[in-house]
């Protein structure tokens, strides 16, 4: 929403205009960054290679995108589904319009303002924040064993890692449209505009 502010993104265009490859056009309506923050795009959602716990392992963005487009299973905007690579391709968009990783962005533009010092979209975690890290545990021969990091491939579904103060300041700023303290990180017609009801689905 800062860059549709900003013009340099529509809410409305074909994301193919923003890409370096082509969403196939199954349906004759475009997928745009509207249906993308909605959940409406009409992908078939699949987990195959979003998770590792090895750094080895990480695919960059681009390539997975590229390699795992989902099948197009309902046109555009008329139901609304949870997308991982929804998610992920909108971030790769904001990677390609701002010329910054998304972590990068969202470090300068939004952790830094509102004062997030214990959050970020880096995998795996950097050294000041790696200790602060709850760990989680899972059940094996009698006991509980401590797991690794999970690194989320489809950034950035899933891929915060942050504190609970942090987040209160980012909720805040969404209750004052945009503003936390002395930071303005969005105006407040695009806060409006990014609160008002997008979708809503139609009854059978």
């Amino acid at each position: 929403m800062q860059l549709v502010e900003q013009g340099k993104i529509s809410l409305d265009a074909d994301v193919n205009s923003y890409l370096d490859f082509a969403i196939p056009a199954t349906y004759p309506q475009p997928i745009t960054l509207r249906h993308l923050l909605t959940h409406t795009p009409g992908f078939e959602d699949s987990s195959k290679d979003t998770l590792t716990v090895n750094p080895d392992k990480i695919i960059p963005l681009d390539v997975f995108l590229k390699t795992h487009i989902p099948a197009r299973v309902f046109s555009p905007g008329t139901v609304s589904a949870y997308s991982n690579y929804g998610a992920a391709l909108a971030a790769y968009i904001v990677e390609r319009v701002s010329g910054m990783p998304f972590s990068a962005y969202v470090e300068k533009n939004i952790f830094q303002p509102l004062g997030m010092t214990h959050s970020t979209f880096v995998q795996p975690l950097p050294d000041a924040l790696a200790p602060d890290m709850a760990r989680g545990y899972y059940y094996s021969n009698g006991a509980y064993q401590a797991g690794s990091f999970e690194i989320v491939q489809v950034y950035p579904a899933g891929s915060l890692s942050a504190t609970v103060d942090d987040m209160t300041r980012f909720m805040i700023a969404h209750l004052q449209n945009g503003r936390y303290e002395n930071a303005q990180i969005l105006s407040e017609a695009t806060a409006r505009q990014m609160h008002t009801p997008l979708f809503r689905p139609t009854r059978a």
